[in-house]
């Protein structure tokens, strides 16, 4: 296990790159209309679109739930909040009026009335289809695009207070841990011990740029860079210094899961995604 840990941080902090291999097929990702990037932050302070999403599928899943206990009152509750937040999409956004059927609201109601709970599932699941099928066509991109994060703007400083790029941060911290690699296979402890102290400022200083998205919450920053990590590093300074080649290189494998990775598998993933699908943005 020690060995697979350290294998997969050299790995991470390498800088290779895997390219897809494709067999033939392709995928086609249709753009969304311009005008729903008006309902997504930064041109919208409250993701309007995003909220009225999480409201239809509340409100759909209460339909449901109340025809499940044949309760009429609940079901005509949950049907007037759906008819009003389903009609908003062709409002919001008038490209795809074609996109949705709200004649299926005024059956919904009528079946609901009837207490024919039967044909009120049938239709929401017809809903439910339009929903799905405007996913299918529009849901990965419009991810990338308004609900990727962006750092670009995003500056860390270095120790001497000059503002660099994520990208520059991330190449100082790969060399911090590739030195403190080699330098242990190598039995320079001093270098290793130097690169350790070097690794530990950059996350603490790639640290201070958390707040850039997350504002004034700490949490974020402390699950992965917290109490945890700062101890870790400490063992780690503390083990070469004490020439524990093989601790220090288990600490190493134990830092790259739980920051290196842990990081990478929370931002990463949809930034590669955001520069893959747009890469001329």
């Amino acid at each position: 296990m020690k060995f697979i840990s350290i294998f997969f941080l050299v790995f991470l902090v390498s800088g290779v790159v895997i390219s897809p291999v494709h067999a033939g097929n392709s995928i086609s990702l249709d753009a969304p209309p311009a005008s729903l990037a008006k309902w997504y932050k930064p041109a919208n302070k409250r993701q309007v679109w995003l909220h009225t999403m999480f409201k239809l599928r509340r409100e759909m899943q209460a339909i449901a739930e109340y025809a499940e206990q044949h309760d009429r009152p609940g079901m005509e509750k949950w049907i007037a909040r759906l008819e009003k937040n389903y009609n908003k999409i062709a409002e919001m956004v008038p490209e795809w009026e074609k996109e949705i059927k709200p004649r299926l609201l005024p059956e919904l109601k009528m079946f609901a009335e009837k207490g024919d709970t039967a044909r009120v599932k049938k239709t929401l699941e017809m809903i439910q289809r339009t929903c799905d099928d405007c996913h299918s066509d529009y849901q990965p991109l419009v991810t990338a695009m308004y609900r990727s994060p962006h750092y670009d703007d995003i500056k860390v400083k270095d120790a001497k207070g000059v503002a660099h790029s994520i990208e520059d941060n991330m190449e100082e911290l790969s060399r911090s841990v590739n030195r403190i690699l080699i330098a242990l296979e190598d039995g320079h402890n001093a270098v290793a011990l130097k690169a350790s102290q070097s690794l530990a400022t950059y996350l603490e200083l790639l640290g201070e740029s958390c707040n850039s998205c997350h504002k004034n919450d700490p949490h974020p920053r402390e699950r992965i860079l917290g109490k945890e990590t700062q101890q870790r590093l400490e063992s780690l300074q503390a083990n070469i210094k004490k020439g524990k080649v093989k601790d220090s290189q288990k600490l190493m494998g134990e830092i790259g899961v739980s920051v290196c990775a842990r990081c990478h598998n929370t931002h990463r993933i949809v930034y590669d995604l955001r520069n893959a699908l747009l890469p001329n943005e």
